[in-house]
């Protein structure tokens, strides 16, 4: 239950902090919704993937210099929390109401 919230209030922060990216450039929100999802979600697992490869490279060259064991080198995986979980179906969800909403320009 309490994981479900999390989920449900990640999806419902991401779409206030989106609808208000919209106001403030004036954009129709339809036309944010799907790209600032990507952007978020890109954003998350860039920086996750960057924090690794500096901890291995740090890591790596306290070996290198001193032989003191800092660490081990870590293969980069990622993990979904109920966090990601909701901005993967915030993702999934605005990706389906812009192709509705879109599905005129094609058809």
């Amino acid at each position: 239950m309490k994981k479900a919230l999390i989920v449900i209030l990640t999806i419902l922060i991401e779409a206030g902090l989106l609808w208000l990216v919209s106001i403030f450039f004036g954009w129709n929100f339809m036309d944010v919704i799907f790209i600032g999802g990507l952007l978020i979600f890109g954003g998350i697992w860039l920086y996750l993937l960057f924090t690794n490869q500096n901890n291995n490279g740090f890591n790596a060259s306290v070996k290198g210099w001193t032989g003191q064991d800092a660490g081990e080198v870590k293969i980069f995986r990622f993990k979904v929390s109920p966090v990601i979980l909701g901005i993967i179906l915030f993702m999934g969800i605005s990706f389906g109401m812009t192709i509705f909403y879109y599905s005129a320009y094609f058809f």
